[in-house]
């Protein structure tokens, strides 16, 4: 993922202006020159062990990172033919520490003009030099969820080719590390439960709910396998059935990993796909 620029909102329901950061060169009439920047790359990379292969021999890990801290040292430059001062320009920065009820900024990295990911985390620690001839500022920003995702969804709609068949195919050439998916689908026959493994026969892994009664025609069912939103419901003539209690306990939540992606429908004559989507994901950049 290459960056040019770093812009910082604050996490309001409303938009603001961002503060932007380029990190080649300082811009004209830029009030915020980055000096440097750290916690852009892959920390450690921790895999955890969340299940097993069908045959029990094979084991799967998640890999993840620990919480990613972000500092950057900024070096503020007051527009003097503004009548601006070095204080005015570092409280625009004090500002958006907790400029709204979660205490969130979001940080946009952008490609030239174009955003190509973002990430949420909390202002930790405002460290300010005062008394030197470059007055300075250093932010460190703590992102709890530590990945980098895209701000636009990949989307795959009914008409494309990679759900025409089994198994479907997922291709992601964007990003850089593993991630989940969404998708939403009805149900146009009945079904006693809905499957999704990596092979039509002797399957290494597959994930399988089985609802009180099966699925009926009409059922509109709701899947994300996104880390920190997994969910899976349907809409049963406006009623919301929560399913994830129904879920079969030796199943492995389908994700996706960058390159070629197929899955295999158990029940895939039963359904017509309305929408599959995806945020590209990435280590860093």
């Amino acid at each position: 993922m290459r960056v040019t620029a770093v812009d910082m909102y604050g996490d309001n329901i409303y938009p603001t202006e961002p503060i932007s950061f380029s990190l080649l060169s300082a811009e004209p009439n830029a009030q915020y020159e980055v000096r440097t920047i750290l916690g852009l790359d892959a920390d450690d990379i921790i895999p955890k062990f969340y299940g097993r292969s069908i045959d029990g021999v094979d084991k799967f890990y998640d890999f993840g990172l620990k919480p990613r801290d972000i500092v950057m040292r900024i070096v503020l430059n007051p527009r003097t033919n503004l009548d601006e001062s070095y204080a005015d320009v570092r409280d625009g920065l004090y500002r958006i520490i907790s400029g709204n009820r979660t205490g969130r900024v979001k940080l946009h990295f952008r490609a030239g003009a174009t955003t190509v990911a973002g990430i949420f985390g909390q202002i930790v620690k405002f460290e300010a030099v005062h008394f030197t001839q470059l007055p300075e500022v250093q932010l460190t920003i703590r992102c709890n969820n530590p990945m980098f995702e895209a701000i636009n969804p990949v989307i795959f709609l009914p008409s494309n080719p990679g759900l025409a068949a089994n198994p479907i195919s997922l291709p992601d050439s964007i990003s850089t590390s593993p991630h989940g998916f969404q998708m939403e689908v009805t149900f146009t026959g009945t079904a006693a439960s809905f499957t999704i493994q990596d092979f039509a026969t002797d399957p290494t892994w597959m994930f399988k709910v089985t609802p009180t009664g099966g699925f009926l025609v009409g059922d509109h069912l709701y899947f994300s396998s996104s880390q920190g939103y997994k969910g899976l419901f349907i809409d049963r003539s406006g009623t919301l059935i929560q399913l994830v209690d129904k879920i079969d306990p030796a199943s492995i939540w389908p994700i996706l990993f960058p390159g070629a992606n197929f899955f295999h429908f158990v029940n895939l004559a039963s359904i017509d796909f309305e929408t599959v989507q995806y945020y590209a994901s990435y280590w860093g950049v």
